[in-house]
């Protein structure tokens, strides 16, 4: 026989077995086509000329790494599928005189068509949607559609190389596949050795085990740094729980169905569960993993949508002030408290001089000294020195004056010597003292609540006290130590930040910051500026980025979901063919048989959209902490509503692929 022999009779095969080979190929074309698109998008050269690109082409290459190794496992899954279910088919081969090597040789072929057809039309696709989505892109951005259409070399060539390395493993795990099962098993393909499975009792303790752990982490980070830590522990553990749990759970619940007699002896329930009984170890695998797909799609998509419609409460909540200002100067130890004080505010009075004399109107302003030091927590006491301190324990002090405090906050507060002020922002601390190193300050309640904040506090994602001392020597005091224990270069100054409104339009507003700065540098002066119209691009290339990245990584995993959920219903399908064509024969009707599948699959096909719902309340509160303490995420109640919106959708969504895949199944059974 020569090869063009193997490679016709794999088109053939193709054809013949399209009810699979067609999703198949357009799972394959979907993802080589969003994995293109993704790549060149990463490396649009447009990217690099607009704000907030940097972080997004971050973003995007973050995307590509989970797409491409998404699609390792994904496409592995898929074709072991069809492999699996054409075993009787290669059986039947091998009885008419073909050998393995003759198998493989029909196999490479399938391969070769196979990946032909999914980088042609899947990177011709992605070529074609791939400007659509940049302009979406830009949308949410909120930046000016480029004109004009960017192929990528590196795009074609980076997706021709990695899907021909998948496609080229996946030929190696299906010729392995069929070299290591005997002929008999290929020829009874999945029916060899079908008998009631044992019940897992080990198997089902692991997964209580693992699962309950997997949501007491979820549940107790409390901390962010903790959160980001914990959540991919707490996700590994949910997982293994989910799968051992739907392998042993899913056995345990069918076989206490069946020893109720009441809902057993029945014409519908009693075939949909003896028939499942039987194959529900191989069917469980799909049912895990529709479930953690549909937790993904959950979380990722609540998650970025909530981001991103609440990026301006995050970007006001990080910059609270259209300009801040933190000027500071070195002193030496021999000069006095007093003259250093003195030094601090000028430095931030020059900037309002500055103002004046431009006739630049400034409202909200905002005046005071800060200083930022960083310790860790141990046994209750604020320790320098970073050493071999636990991630976990670090905190920020943000440190100011009494005098300060009361004017920026607009209240009549007194302190007596060695007694401060306390307030913590994602943190607790319940001592009635503080202590810093070798200084410790008694707490005193304040009469009033600290109504003003300071917007640094948004990017620290570890808990930040925010101490008020006495006076400014106090203050001083406290930066000595830090002095002492990090050294000139990683101490921090006591700072004058001077913050400000004004009522400008954008351009205007830029314009400023240039003539500030250059002022600045004039004076001399060390300083940093931060400017929230400038800042604003970069905010809406991180949550805007997040928002494409969750959606584009949601429909990926939403494709891979409907593909599992189709290939569980066709295997079922194919598999009760025969059992249902002895139900008709000896007497039972079309109606009967359809009651019996709507039993059969409505009794499992909505236990995985049920546990990702339990699982995503469990991860809410992770979720949280993570989203708060690490993206500046303010308003919880939007987070709460995306959750439950996204839920509804994708239940909706679920409930159609049920409706669509039994209605398969059902055309495959009745070909009796």
């Amino acid at each position: 026989m020569t090869s063009f022999f193997y490679a016709r009779l794999a088109l053939t095969n193709m054809k013949k077995n399209r009810k699979t080979y067609v999703p198949y190929l357009l799972t394959c074309i979907g993802t080589v086509m969003m994995f293109f698109i993704i790549l060149s998008l990463a490396h649009n050269s447009a990217m690099d000329t607009m704000g907030g690109g940097t972080t997004m082409k971050l973003i995007l290459l973050l995307g590509t790494i989970i797409v491409g190794f998404f699609a390792v496992l994904f496409l592995f899954y898929t074709n072991s599928f069809l492999v699996k279910r054409r075993k009787k088919e290669f059986g039947l081969y091998y009885i008419l005189g073909m050998e393995k090597r003759h198998i493989s040789r029909m196999m490479f072929w399938e391969t070769f068509y196979t990946a032909l057809i999914s980088l042609a039309f899947g990177m011709t696709a992605g070529i074609v949607l791939s400007k659509l989505v940049f302009l979406a892109l830009l949308k949410l951005l909120k930046m000016q559609a480029v004109i004009g259409v960017e192929i990528v070399p590196v795009a074609v060539e980076a997706t021709a190389a990695w899907f021909g390395i998948i496609f080229l493993l996946t030929l190696l795990n299906s010729i392995r596949l069929v070299y290591t099962v005997r002929p008999v098993e290929l020829l009874k393909g999945g029916r060899m050795g079908e008998k009631v499975p044992r019940t897992r009792w080990l198997m089902a303790i692991i997964g209580v085990l693992t699962l309950a752990a997997g949501y007491v982490m979820a549940v107790k980070a409390n901390d962010p740094m903790i959160g980001i830590m914990h959540f991919f522990v707490a996700a590994l553990l949910v997982i293994i729980g989910t799968f051992c749990l739907f392998t042993a759970g899913s056995i345990a619940f069918l076989k206490l169905l069946k020893k109720n007699k009441k809902y057993y002896y029945s014409t519908n329930h009693f075939i949909s569960v003896s028939g499942m009984i039987y194959r529900m170890k191989q069917n469980a695998a799909s049912l895990a993993n529709i479930c953690v797909m549909s937790t993904g799609v959950l979380l990722l998509i609540s998650s970025t949508t909530c981001l991103y419609i609440g990026q301006e409460d995050a970007l006001y909540a990080r910059y609270p002030q259209e300009f801040v200002l933190d000027t500071w100067v070195e002193a030496e130890d021999a000069v006095t408290d007093e003259k250093y004080e003195r030094m601090l505010r000028e430095s931030g009075e020059a900037v309002k001089d500055y103002l004046e004399e431009e006739q630049i109107s400034v409202k909200n302003v905002r005046n005071y000294l800060t200083l930022e030091v960083v310790v860790s927590e141990q046994d209750g006491k604020m320790v320098f020195g970073r050493g071999n301190a636990d991630v976990t324990s670090i905190r920020a002090i943000q440190c100011m004056a009494l005098d300060d405090y009361n004017r920026e906050n607009g209240a009549v507060e007194t302190l007596e010597d060695g007694e401060a002020f306390l307030f913590t922002e994602r943190g607790t601390y319940e001592q009635d003292t503080f202590t810093v190193g070798d200084r410790e300050w008694k707490l005193k309640k304040p009469k009033s609540e600290m109504t003003f904040q300071d917007g640094s506090w948004q990017m620290y994602t570890t808990p930040v006290y925010v101490l008020v001392v006495k006076d400014f020597g106090e203050m001083r005091e406290l930066r000595r130590m830090d002095l002492d224990a990090y050294g000139e270069e990683l101490a921090s100054n006591i700072r004058n930040q001077y913050g400000f409104d004004v009522d400008m339009e954008k351009k205007d507003i830029l314009k400023l910051k240039d003539a500030l700065e250059k002022y600045l540098l004039s004076e001399n002066s060390s300083y940093s500026l931060e400017c929230r119209s400038e800042e604003r691009a970069d905010f809406y290339g991180l949550y805007g980025g997040l928002f494409f990245l969750g959606i584009f990584l949601g429909l990926l995993f939403i494709m891979a979901t409907v593909l599992i959920i189709y290939y569980k219903q066709i295997s079922e399908g194919y598999e009760d063919k025969e059992r249902f064509a002895i139900m008709q024969k000896i007497g039972m009707d079309k109606e009967e048989i359809r009651k019996s599948i709507k039993s059969q699959v409505l009794t499992v096909f909505f236990m995985p959209l049920l546990a990702a719902g339990i699982h995503s309340c469990f991860a809410f509160h992770i979720m949280k902490v993570i989203l708060t303490g690490g993206f500046g995420l303010i308003n919880i109640k939007l987070f709460v509503v995306c959750a439950l919106t996204t839920f509804l959708i994708f239940g909706i969504f679920y409930v159609a692929v049920y409706l669509i895949t039994a209605k398969e199944y059902y055309k495959i059974v009745s070909e009796v």
